[in-house]
């Protein structure tokens, strides 16, 4: 007989203690456990941080796009402002300089405001084509009360999504072919280095005044006085006219030869009324 000098059990001739494996096993599996809470805690610890980052991140982007935006606004309303103050200097320094964001914002700008108010038109020929008595007499009248009621059924939901993906279309074409143009032309005339930035640019610039202008004519054109009517169509009038002026003035700032201006412009135009055609045929 002999006993275990670790644990004292007696054990029988040629038996081995097995009281320091076990010992070990639990010091391992001791061990394992400790290792796996490190690990989780690790791994916890990793993930708040880079929670934290990423919530940090997103909130370091958000504030860049609130004050990319803010920046926007004041940059918009100096430019307006200036259109009226000096609008010779305003609009060459605004095709100078070409600024990417004021111009996608512009451009995609004037292409929604198109594209809404293209959509309420057509939503509002539907609530009127909807008002009928079945009396001549009295859908007269009512024809006769709305300038825009027409007696005719309402537009398909399919058609009013062509018609707001045409207006879409239709600035993005406008953009494209003026920029386009105005940049090959001024190299070929006048060999001026004239970016398709710059190009946009001067498209840009009508847009500054005619987002307001255009909103400001829908929403007094809404009414059937005929007074309000009639300051609608000043107002339309005054933008397009003001547009063109704004265009000569972006031009000019990037040619050198102001004898090649005017047939610039007429180029420009005449190609976007013909694609403009082109693609109204196309819907």
């Amino acid at each position: 007989m002999s006993f275990c000098k670790y644990c004292g059990r007696q054990l029988q001739d040629g038996e081995v203690c097995t009281c320091q494996q076990q010992t070990y096993q639990q010091t391992q599996q001791g061990f394992n456990q400790q290792a796996a809470q490190q690990t989780f805690n690790q791994q916890q610890t990793y993930q708040q941080t880079q929670q934290g980052f990423n919530q940090q991140q997103a909130s370091q982007q958000m504030d860049a796009v609130k004050k990319a935006g803010a920046n926007a606004a004041l940059d918009y309303v100096n430019v307006l402002k200036g259109l009226f103050t000096s609008p010779v200097e305003t609009v060459s320094a605004f095709v100078a300089k070409a600024n990417v964001i004021m111009i996608a914002i512009l451009i995609g700008g004037q292409a929604i405001i198109n594209m809404l108010t293209r959509l309420f038109d057509m939503l509002i020929a539907n609530s009127k084509a909807k008002v009928t008595t079945g009396s001549k007499e009295l859908d007269s009248l009512l024809s006769s009360y709305y300038s825009s009621y027409t007696n005719t059924k309402p537009y398909p939901a399919g058609s009013i999504f062509k018609n707001m993906l045409l207006e879409i279309l239709l600035v993005a074409v406008a953009a494209a072919v003026i920029a386009l143009v105005v940049m090959l032309l001024a190299k070929a005339f006048n060999k001026a280095n004239v970016t398709y930035m710059q190009g946009l640019a001067v498209y840009a610039i009508t847009a500054v005044l005619g987002i307001p202008a255009e909103l400001l004519s829908w929403v007094t054109g809404l009414t059937s006085v005929g007074f309000i009517d009639r300051i609608s169509s000043c107002v339309t009038v005054f933008s397009n006219v003001a547009g063109y002026a704004f265009v000569y003035i972006a031009i000019r700032a990037l040619c050198k030869d102001e004898k090649k201006i005017p047939l610039i412009m007429a180029i420009s135009y005449v190609a976007v009324n013909f694609l403009t055609w082109v693609l109204r045929l196309m819907f």
